[in-house]
């Protein structure tokens, strides 16, 4: 695994983590802006290695999970978030970008506004009535907070003035005020209630409160940021400001701070002016949105599946605090990699309480020449993620000890080894290493890969510890009485778990492939594997020039598979898991009867908008099983694209290519050939 995919791996770990706090239990373990830096430095690395880019990545979706006690909207286009940048170089890229896009040399216009730190979501008027309202969600559906949203009183009930559109569409953010939210937190102090960290997480939990009464009580503010569904308005609104200003007009709230800038000087002058003066505001702010003014040029540009590329967030910097250093902990990941964390006396930095920060690799350790109770110089880059930036060295005492990366496995005492032109050290011993074993078999029976209810981390624990398992294979050995000796499992759970073991061998070649921990091989890469070998056994005697010309997969990868079916010990394995356990082997067989009878064998295909009679999901494995190769963009190398209703930019593209397209009428009609 290289030192790329580990750092890709470890944001999207986090990420997705944050996410679920933030998006669906309302709590911020991080603050906005480490989020929004981890974000962008998974962008960074994706756009560079897109051959390890991932369908479930962070950087492919918008939030995150639905709270269950509200019902799911769907939103009637998508709520995208935003990019950023943290410097001025980051916006001249952005406005290079738009004039390349747009074949302009001349100046644009462009609005910028204030970036509320607060909670996106959609308001529909029906007639200029309000009829509903729904949270970001994962921005195709959101939760319906209509009641909620009632009761905040600068959302209108009723639209006022002229011109009114039959429905509008309008976004914006919920927050709540500084002086509200001190107000608050006082109130729940004297009640000896649990209080919250800041205003936009009070405002979160406020907003989906099972009980609008208490909403109501939470005084949230609500301001628009953007609206839609206007083309039955008689006038020129050609322009975002005077969209707002529209909105204005019918008794929107839309914050004041609002300038057209036609330059980079006026833009960074909007930008300083409010970093100087944020702490100053009322409601809480983390940086400025710069959008391109005109409608028809917003058009043009488009957007991409994660953000518009008209618009730009660009974020405020972060404060560097001093603390003291009081060690560092060397972890080992699931693949065997080491990496360093430094452990600090706590800082609180940009509204977040922090101790630990990751120091990558052996390299940074060596840059910073750390020694126990060093004063150490930490920042949230970005007002991101915790980073030690540099060593008080005066201040050090002549005895310090110094840190240094260690020669032996921290859990199993095996000699490290380094590939230095990875720069990466690993413990290569896989599932003797106890802190390998128990993650790579985690992996393996984990939702993408053979999926087995109930069971998670603490019961593949303990049953390594009991040494009733060793590798995967031990599993399929289970009986239901080895279960009942586990702590918290009953009779009924362990028949479960047992069923599930058992039902898990029907399984298919992608998620076998990714069950099996390759480094580098995501769930995307797996699934080109898949589409591109069609069996086991094709994948295993491949080499290095077969895998190579696998789309998406590059010279580290290929490698990487290459090794892992070079490994008698694996093969050993894979072949007792499919000739005696009987994983996957029969499921194999029934796909290769399909494929030799389809016209879709071999084919490139990409799918776009949505189908009456299939799921995207559904239709997949139904080429699949077809032989098809199912991709997700398109290129020239594609042969057919397969269009529903509400196709995006891939049909546009397609046509451009002059690639064949397929609707879902001559798509039933081949199926059934």
């Amino acid at each position: 695994m290289t030192s790329t995919k580990k750092k890709i791996d470890t944001l999207r770990k986090n990420i997705l983590k944050y996410e679920y706090f933030y998006h669906t239990l309302d709590q911020s373990i991080v603050s906005d802006a480490e989020y929004d830096y981890l974000l962008h430095q998974l962008y960074d690395l994706e756009k560079k290695n897109q051959e390890l880019i991932t369908a479930d990545s962070p950087t492919q979706k918008v939030g995150s999970n639905l709270l269950r006690r509200f019902k799911k909207i769907k939103h009637f286009s998508p709520m995208l978030s935003l990019e950023n940048t943290f410097d001025i170089n980051g916006y001249l890229n952005f406005e290079a970008r738009i004039k390349k896009s747009l074949n302009i040399n001349t100046s644009i216009s462009f609005c910028c506004e204030l970036k509320l730190d607060g909670i996106a979501i959609s308001l529909i008027y029906e007639e200029g009535i309000f009829v509903r309202a729904a949270t970001r969600g994962d921005g195709f559906k959101g939760e319906n907070i209509t009641a909620n949203a009632r009761m905040i009183k600068s959302i209108p009930l009723k639209l006022n003035g002229i011109n009114i559109p039959k429905r509008l569409e309008v976004r914006g953010e919920v927050f709540m005020l500084k002086s509200d939210f001190i107000t608050l937190n006082k109130r729940y102090k004297i009640n000896q209630n649990k209080h919250f960290s800041n205003p936009r997480n009070a405002a979160a939990g406020s907003l989906r409160h099972i009980n609008p009464k208490i909403t109501a009580e939470r005084k949230l503010m609500f301001s628009c940021h953007g609206c839609y569904f206007l083309e039955d308005i008689k006038e020129d609104l050609s322009t975002h400001y005077e969209r707002l200003m529209k909105c204005v007009s019918w008794g929107l709230p839309v914050n004041k701070e609002i300038i057209i800038c036609s330059n980079h000087i006026e833009v960074e002058k909007f930008y300083k002016k409010f970093e100087q003066t944020r702490n100053f505001l009322d409601f809480d702010i983390d940086g400025i949105v710069i959008k391109v003014n005109s409608i028809e040029f917003q058009k043009k540009i488009g957007c991409n599946t994660k953000s518009p590329r008209w618009a730009i967030a660009f974020k405020f910097c972060s404060a560097e605090k001093i603390t003291l250093l009081k060690n560092v902990k060397f972890q080992v990941g699931r693949t065997g990699i080491i990496t360093p964390v430094a452990y600090f006396d706590p800082v609180y930095i940009s509204g977040v309480i922090i101790q630990k920060a990751s120091l990558y690799n052996k390299y940074e350790m060596e840059r910073l020449n750390l020694h126990v109770n060093d004063s150490i110089i930490i920042c949230r880059s970005g007002d991101v993620i915790p980073k030690v930036l540099s060593v008080i060295k005066t201040t050090r005492c002549d005895n310090a000890k110094k840190i240094v990366f260690p020669e032996f496995c921290p859990v199993c005492d095996t000699k490290l080894l380094e590939n230095t032109e990875e720069k990466i050290i690993r413990c290569h011993s896989g599932l003797t290493c106890d802190a390998q074993k128990k993650k790579s078999l985690y992996h393996f029976f984990s939702k993408k890969s053979l999926y087995v209810i109930g069971l998670g981390p603490r019961i593949i624990n303990e049953l390594i510890k009991k040494k009733l398992v060793k590798n995967p294979i031990d599993f399929f050995y289970l009986k239901d009485v080895d279960l009942i000796k586990l702590k918290n499992v009953g009779k009924k759970k362990s028949i479960k778990i047992i069923n599930s073991i058992n039902a898990c061998k029907k399984t298919t070649l992608k998620s076998f492939i990714y069950a099996l921990g390759i480094p580098g091989v995501g769930e995307t890469i797996s699934e080109k594997i898949a589409n591109d070998f069609i069996t086991l056994d094709k994948l295993i005697n491949a080499n290095i020039l077969q895998l190579n010309s696998v789309d998406g997969i590059g010279k580290v990868i290929s490698n990487n598979i290459f090794n892992y079916f070079s490994t008698i010990a694996n093969r050993n394995m894979i072949n007792t898991l499919i000739a005696k356990v009987g994983v996957y082997l029969n499921h194999q067989e029934v796909q290769e009867l399909n494929i030799k009878k389809t016209c879709f064998l071999n084919k490139k295909i990409v799918l776009t908008g949505t189908f009456n009679a299939f799921s995207r999901i559904e239709l997949k494995k139904i080429l699949i099983n077809l032989g098809a190769k199912v991709f997700d963009n398109i290129s020239k190398k594609i042969d057919f694209l397969i269009c529903g209703q509400n196709f995006g930019s891939k049909f546009f593209k397609a046509n451009h290519l002059k690639i064949k397209t397929i609707n879902e009428k001559e798509l039933k009609f081949l199926i059934e050939m």
